[in-house]
């Protein structure tokens, strides 16, 4: 028997003893078989692999239906519920490294949510058909899951593609709304923002050291003891190396060495979730082979790579410029290049003293408990720390997670690197990709304006401001 874990549901893959021990797949929610389901998949009687696709989808309805129905339960909001669930596939759960539905979905090609509806709607009107004559309502009595989807779907029979335009065209209009709320005032009177939303650098280091202390920890002297070093290398590498929040949740242990360059300095490889490569000793034969980091996991700890996971453990990869093609791969570039011996000092006291030795996975980043880590659990962290230094955790204002990025890109243009070297540092693979990171602020354009002013005299520019073209007054 096999299991494939959500939140509300568990999958579990069972033997069909009417159909010559046919594997089947049989839904358990709340502890309790849902059987209606199982019946349509016998009378379905589809390949194995089709079936699992059905599971997943009808299994992505429970969960969120155990996190989101109690908010429909107003008549006038129940047609409502269903196309909630289609925005949740499509565009995510998680908002600025929070998800207060504990869902963690990740947004969704198109052409899959399409999928995943009409997997849906296809069993979900099947439901209603076989529970149609029963006046069901989970609010008023307990109602089995099978009951509580025919329920919902009562209230909403528009079919799959209807769903989904209906989403898009919400979506659209959400975001149009936003916009304008954002970008402008009463009277229609544009609002420019003073700078980009990078972290203030003048706070980085009492966030580093301030922050993110352990409870306690003023009163001790022990590195370990006093600080949270997870957050403290996580942030290292966001705020002097670039990283997007999601990318350290998919270091290894050893994806970080010994720059050749500086034996005092750590060097850091970002290996691609998936395709990259990793060198281990075959526990077979004994002799050193390569695989993938997805067949690694499989083979050797029963695991899949954190983008395919669901829940807390979820962190997402942005398809990034990888300056390590055969190993799928990219490097960090720290600065200044100085963070490296830093980094490298507290790595080693993280996993001498802080990470614990036999885990059933090589992530880098780990919980309490000994799980890796997800992006929600340490924004949350960093949140709670951005506060303990009297700062606001916002994004318009450059303390949430996303901002240390803003802050490398800012900090490789005031230092005079070159567009492409810029790209590659910030692993881009469009050149146009860092403009959002590297926008001047109101203050840069005046301080140039000032710069330039004895350019202008010195060409012989005949006044040196409006002042002098005012008409005298007797």
């Amino acid at each position: 028997m096999r299991s494939l874990h959500g939140h509300a549901h568990l999958c579990l893959i069972v033997s069909d003893e009417e159909r010559s021990g046919k594997p089947v797949h049989l839904i358990v929610a709340n502890g309790t078989p849902v059987w209606p389901l199982f019946h349509y998949f016998q009378s379905r009687n589809l390949d194995f692999s089709t079936e699992s696709t059905y599971a997943h989808a009808i299994g992505l309805l429970i969960d969120f239906m155990a996190a989101k129905a109690h908010e429909f339960a107003e008549v006038g909001d129940r047609s409502r519920m269903l196309n909630s669930f289609a925005h949740a596939l499509l565009y995510g759960t998680i908002r600025e490294g929070d998800d207060p539905t504990g869902l963690w979905w990740h947004a969704r090609k198109q052409q899959r949510v399409k999928r995943l509806l009409s997997l849906v709607c296809e069993i979900s009107d099947w439901l209603h058909q076989r529970y149609e004559t029963d006046a069901i309502n989970p609010f008023n009595r307990p109602a089995s899951v099978a009951e509580q989807i025919a329920f919902w779907r009562r209230w909403n029979t528009a079919k799959s593609a209807s769903l989904l335009n209906h989403v898009k065209n919400w979506a659209a209009a959400e975001s149009t709304s936003k916009m304008a709320r954002a970008v402008s005032l009463p009277g229609n009177v544009p609002i420019v923002a003073d700078a980009p939303p990078a972290f203030p650098e003048e706070h980085v280091e009492c966030l580093l050291f301030e922050g993110f202390m352990l409870s306690g920890g003023h009163r001790q002297t022990l590195p370990w003891m006093r600080w949270n070093l997870r957050d403290i290398l996580i942030t290292l590498l966001m705020h002097y190396g670039g990283l997007r929040v999601s990318e350290p949740m998919h270091l290894w242990v050893d994806d970080v060495f010994i720059d050749p360059n500086n034996p005092k300095a750590a060097r850091v490889l970002v290996h691609h979730p998936s395709d990259g490569s990793y060198n281990h000793t075959d526990l077979l034969t004994g002799t050193l082979t390569s695989s993938t980091r997805a067949d690694y996991l499989q083979v050797r700890y029963n695991r899949r790579p954190l983008t395919e996971v669901t829940g807390k453990g979820h962190a997402g990869w942005k398809n990034s410029l990888l300056t390590h093609r055969t190993r799928h791969a990219f490097e960090v570039f720290w600065f200044p290049q100085s963070i490296g011996e830093l980094f490298l000092s507290l790595y080693r006291m993280y996993i001498q003293y802080v990470r614990p030795v036999s885990l059933n996975h090589p992530y880098l980043f780990v919980t309490q408990d000994g799980a890796p880590l997800g992006v929600g659990s340490f924004s949350k962290s960093h949140s709670s720390a951005v506060r303990r230094i009297d700062l606001e955790p916002v994004k318009e204002l450059g303390t949430s997670p996303h901002g240390h990025r803003h802050a490398y890109g800012q900090r490789l243009k005031k230092g005079g690197l070159s567009t492409k070297e810029i790209q590659v540092a910030m692993h881009h693979v469009s050149p146009s990709s860092q403009d959002v990171y590297t926008q001047s602020s109101a203050t840069d354009v005046r301080e140039a304006i000032e710069t330039a002013m004895p350019k202008l005299a010195a060409a012989g520019f005949p006044f040196n401001g409006p002042a002098l073209l005012m008409p005298s007054i007797d």
